[in-house]
């Protein structure tokens, strides 16, 4: 198949993180996939490197609305069979494109929409919707979106390739001549709780600044590593909450990292206590690397998160999530325990090998539908 992929964003995020699995996964089984996302930033880069041609091109601004006329074209020139879009900005460019170039679609949403997009432009034949998870599903059922349009396949993590899948605290990580405690001038026999992902108040990462006290009280080792871009006021907030209650210098933030598979090897447990997510990522990947993850009990982290089995379901508060912690680390056998759990469920169904079979079946099911036709 000639496949294009259409994504409106090119940051750090469980969106582009995914198609840049996807796109890899589809050229290693000989189909031609080529991609289109926003000018700079993380993607285009990643796409690169996996040898994935990819065009750039403005999705915002004025200059933007030359970029439907510009995908007919590039859909033409390189014989595109089918169209996956990302994100709703995209899924907007690849129905207008489409439209013109007559080609079938697919279109990812990665998070909650209200956009009209999916209930009225989307074309009435073989092209199909795919949710991440069933809170997705549901919430696009719930505006007017048919059933039959809709296709619930979880995101898949290619964290599951390489063995082992935790490393022993204080130890080198795999690639690394350092180990992420040395790294981070954290103690050799320190807990390291994680939490992946954009330092916002979307994320909790205010939630947990004021659970950190309660919990490094309970557990002095406990040191809290911080993955990702952040919003400058809110880390600043979190320094300020943490420092005034004395345990400032527990927390570690690392910035934009490409190593979250060795970050996360060394953690001990992941926290997630954002308002909700739709299928996390950072959630999947942690499980994939035998970490419980506590999250809260909203959007899609209860079709990840197995409560009491691999990770623990929280509301969304300082309290629960300092109590939930503590009752982990203070309890050795029933951590290790979920993080069993937690990665044998991720290989049972949050594989990239199972994403993209689903991905790939879905493909042919339209495929054959419009050759049908």
């Amino acid at each position: 198949m000639n496949i294009l992929q259409i994504v409106s964003s090119s940051r750090t995020s469980g969106a582009e993180k995914h198609v840049a699995v996807l796109c890899d996964r589809l050229k290693k089984r000989g189909h031609n996939v080529m991609a289109v996302c926003p000018h700079g930033d993380w993607l285009p880069e990643q796409l690169r490197k996996a040898e994935i041609p990819t065009i750039e091109m403005s999705m915002r601004g004025i200059s933007a609305f030359a970029t439907p006329v510009n995908l007919a074209r590039v859909m033409k020139e390189q014989s595109i069979d089918i169209i996956h879009a990302h994100l709703t900005r995209a899924t907007y460019y690849a129905l207008v494109a489409g439209r013109l170039a007559h080609l079938p679609m697919v279109s990812s949403v990665h998070c909650r929409s209200h956009d009209v997009a999916y209930r009225f432009l989307f074309p009435q034949d073989s092209s199909k919707i795919v949710s991440v998870s069933d809170f997705i599903r549901n919430g696009l059922l719930r505006k007017g979106v048919a059933e039959d349009k809709i296709r619930t396949i979880y995101n898949g993590t290619e964290f599951l390739l390489d063995e082992p899948a935790t490393v022993p605290p204080g130890s080198a990580s795999p690639g690394s001549a350092i180990s992420v405690r040395e790294e981070f001038d954290l103690p050799g026999n320190s807990v390291l709780v994680g939490l992946i992902g954009r330092i916002d108040e979307f994320k909790g990462h205010l939630v947990l600044a004021r659970a950190v006290k309660a919990i490094v009280d309970a557990c002095p080792r406990a040191y809290f590593v911080l993955v990702g871009p952040d919003v400058p006021e809110i880390k600043r907030e979190m320094q300020e909450i943490t420092a005034a209650a004395g345990v400032g210098d527990h927390l570690r933030f690392t910035g934009v990292r490409d190593d979250v598979r060795r970050l996360m090897g060394e953690m001990d447990l992941l926290t997630l206590p954002s308002r909700y997510e739709a299928c996390s990522m950072s959630i999947i990947e942690g499980m994939a690397m035998g970490k419980p993850v506590i999250a809260t009990l909203a959007g899609g982290n209860p079709e990840l998160v197995v409560d009491g089995v691999t990770g623990l379901l929280i509301e969304r508060t300082p309290e629960k999530l300092a109590s939930s912690v503590i009752e982990l680390l203070t309890n050795e056998e029933r951590l290790s325990a979920m993080g069993v759990a937690a990665r044998q469920r991720a290989v049972e169904r949050f594989s990239a090998t199972i994403m993209v079979d689903n991905i790939e079946s879905l493909y042919r099911e339209i495929l054959g539908q419009k050759t049908a036709a």
